[in-house]
């Protein structure tokens, strides 16, 4: 799989050292402010939750939409999606990197509505527990046993037996470094989703990084390489997918 070139996946300045920072402050203020009073329309139609799932995807495509040209317009943030071919019309297993919070918004709108893996507590929100629910994404529990590891394994399998795609972070928490494991349970519902796995590689991290509400002006670049064939043995499985994440 092709990898980012080093200015492509360059880790953003720490704070205190970047030249135009109360710049950025100040562009990362008017990014939220502009999407708070964006979700107020949407809002007005949250009754709508209890319409068809295409629907509720379709209300909350255009305010992604209106996100990301916030983000343009007032932080500078682009992004671009290359290898889109990879991706076929078929389900697959996608396993990507996870850098930001980014990709988890904006994965919806670019890579087909993929099933996702969710923190239980967020499906307790009051918006967002019922929208997670509504858009059919899977719950985990923050501190999982062996019973429920395996149901978390079971609703994505049976998601993608239902015609859809599923996405996953095989090395799991947001990270800005990409040389950590694939974690064992990825194999695991690999073998019991039966469809090929596609590797994604991005650089999110670069414009929204963890642990901060800046947003940094620059370009994602969202890399799908090619898929990883079904049914191989769980072993040849976890080193090709580890190959084409983290090189």
């Amino acid at each position: 799989m092709p990898q980012l070139t080093h200015n492509e996946s360059t880790k953003v300045l720490r704070p205190r050292k970047h030249p135009w920072l109360a710049l950025i402050a100040l562009r990362s203020v008017l990014f939220y402010v502009g999407a708070s009073l964006a979700a107020l329309p949407f809002l007005l139609l949250w009754p709508g939750i209890c319409l068809s799932r295409d629907t509720v995807y379709a209300v909350t495509d255009r305010y992604l939409r209106i996100q990301l040209w916030l983000l343009r317009v007032m932080c500078g943030v682009r992004y671009e999606v290359r290898g889109q071919e990879n991706l076929p019309d078929t389900p697959v297993l996608m396993a990507s990197q996870h850098e930001s919070t980014w990709e988890t918004l904006f994965f919806q709108l670019l890579l087909k509505r993929p099933v996702m893996y969710a923190k239980q507590p967020i499906f307790s929100y009051p918006i967002f527990g019922p929208l997670m629910r509504k858009l059919g994404h899977v719950p985990v529990a923050t501190s999982a046993t062996g019973d429920t590891m395996r149901d978390g394994f079971r609703a994505g399998a049976a998601a993608v037996k239902e015609g859809r795609n599923l996405l996953i972070f095989p090395s799991g928490t947001r990270r800005l470094s990409q040389d950590g494991q694939v974690q064992a349970g990825v194999g695991v519902l690999y073998q019991l989703a039966g469809v090929p796995a596609v590797p994604i590689c991005l650089n999110s991290g670069a414009c929204w990084p963890y642990g901060t509400l800046l947003k940094y002006p620059g370009t994602i670049i969202v890399e799908i390489g090619a898929p990883i064939e079904a049914g191989l043995d769980r072993r040849s499985f976890m080193a090709q997918l580890s190959a084409a994440l983290h090189g």
